[in-house]
Order: C-alpha cells, then sequence, then structure tokens
C-alpha cells in the first residue's frame, strides 16, 4: 500500500473516529434524550456507515479490485478475500441497511429503533476500527503486503 494511499485512508479515519466519539456521547443519554436528539444520531448512524464503506472501499482498491457498486458488495468482497471476518462484513451490511432506511426514507423510521441502535452502532463500529487498525498495521510497515 502506497504512503499516498495510507494518508488517504488516516485522513479519512479521523472522521470516522469523530463520528464514532459524537455517538457516544447520545450513548449516555437516556430514552427520552435520545429521542429529543434522534436527527443527531440518525445523521451520525449515516455518516458511520458511509465512512465505513469508504474506508473499506480504499482497502479493496489498494488490493487492485475492481471496485464494488455498493456498501453491501464492499464489505462482501472484503470478506471473500479473507481481509475481513464475515461476521463483521455481515453486521456492517445490516447497519448500512439502516443507514439506506434513514437516507432514503423508504418507510417510517422507527424511533425505537434508532435510539435502540446506538450501542450496537459503537461496539460495531469500534470493532471495525480495531479490525481496520490490526489489517493496516503491516501496510504502515516496512513491507506491504498489499499493492497498489
Amino acid at each position: 500500500m502506497t504512503a499516498a494511499r495510507l494518508e488517504v485512508i488516516e485522513r479519512k479515519r479521523a472522521f470516522f473516529r469523530q463520528y464514532l466519539h459524537d455517538l457516544a456521547v447520545y450513548g449516555a443519554l437516556d430514552a427520552a434524550g435520545r429521542r429529543r436528539e434522534h436527527y443527531a444520531i440518525e445523521r451520525l448512524l449515516q455518516l458511520l456507515c458511509e465512512s465505513a464503506a469508504d474506508l473499506s472501499l480504499q482497502v479493496l482498491k489498494a488490493t487492485g479490485r475492481v471496485p464494488p457498486g455498493s456498501y453491501r458488495e464492499i464489505f462482501s468482497a472484503l470478506a471473500d478475500l479473507g481481509a475481513m471476518p464475515g461476521a463483521l462484513a455481515e453486521e456492517l451490511i445490516a447497519a448500512c441497511g439502516m443507514r439506506n432506511l434513514l437516507t432514503h426514507l423508504y418507510d417510517v423510521i422507527d424511533l425505537g429503533r434508532v435510539i435502540a441502535a446506538v450501542e450496537p452502532a459503537l461496539a460495531l463500529y469500534r470493532t471495525y476500527d480495531a479490525w481496520l487498525s490490526d489489517y493496516l498495521a503491516p501496510a504502515a510497515g516496512a513491507s506491504a503486503p498489499l499493492r497498489d
């Protein structure tokens, strides 16, 4: 992986981590507080999904693969390559399903579902961030296993 791609990933990752930090603030609220702040929570859930997909796309591009067209395909491709655990990919796909609901307003938004998603989203995206750290560690060193 080139230094330029790593720089792009780290810049994007800084935003991802800020969104994660911001969502954690809402994790401290009770249900009534979360209902009052549901627009912010919805937006952060959307941003986290989009950021994880964008970061994953950067990782996938570094493998020389043709970039997939959907979030589902991005996470699935990383799992198919053995780069990402399949269970993590499936959880990210499910989380991005909520992003699609929020972004495209396919249906009436269930506020109960949104406010209940805070803790699972925090856990999922923290796990994703740890996976990304582990995955990028060799690339950040002298011998990078990925090509660019």
